[in-house]
Parts: structure tokens; C-alpha cells; sequence
């Protein structure tokens, strides 16, 4: 007998299976344009001096930033750009 949890997984997994074939390219692109502009918004609301970078000071409000502030600072530059979060 399996245990509710791994029976729920099974029935995940088969939903989401069946539902691939219904994501096209345009949603896809959908996704993609809604994900980039909840970025940009959060990295408005973040950048309180409104220098269009997230210094490691303003990183701190998110636990994510913060957590992965070295990886996502391409070039080490001691800040973050909006595309450093794409």
C-alpha cells in the first residue's frame, strides 16, 4: 500500500504529464514575458535609491537575493542589474 504522499505524487506527476502537450511555445513565451515583468517589479521595490542596481544592503529584504547574492553577481561587481536576475 502506498503512503498518501507518494500516491499524491503519482497523481502530480500524471497531471502534469497529461498537461504538457497543452503548453505551446506561445505559452511559454506568455510565461516567460509575465515572469520577466514580476522581476522587474520586484527589483524596482527593492532598489529604494532608485540607482537601477541592488547593492547587497538592498539584497538583504529578499532572503533569495541574499542568499545567492555572490552567484547572481556576474563579474563581481559588488552589485546586481535586472539582468543578472534573468
Amino acid at each position: 500500500m502506498q503512503t498518501l504522499p507518494t500516491a499524491l505524487a503519482g497523481v502530480l506527476v500524471g497531471a502534469l504529464t497529461a498537461m504538457a502537450p497543452a503548453i505551446t511555445p506561445a505559452v511559454r513565451a506568455n510565461e516567460l514575458e509575465l515572469y520577466q515583468q514580476r522581476m522587474g517589479q520586484l527589483f524596482q521595490q527593492l532598489d529604494r535609491n532608485g540607482d537601477g542596481r541592488l547593492d547587497r544592503q538592498e539584497a538583504q529584504c529578499n532572503p533569495y537575493l541574499q542568499r545567492h547574492f555572490d552567484r547572481l553577481d556576474r563579474g563581481g561587481k559588488g552589485y546586481l542589474v535586472p539582468a543578472d536576475l534573468r
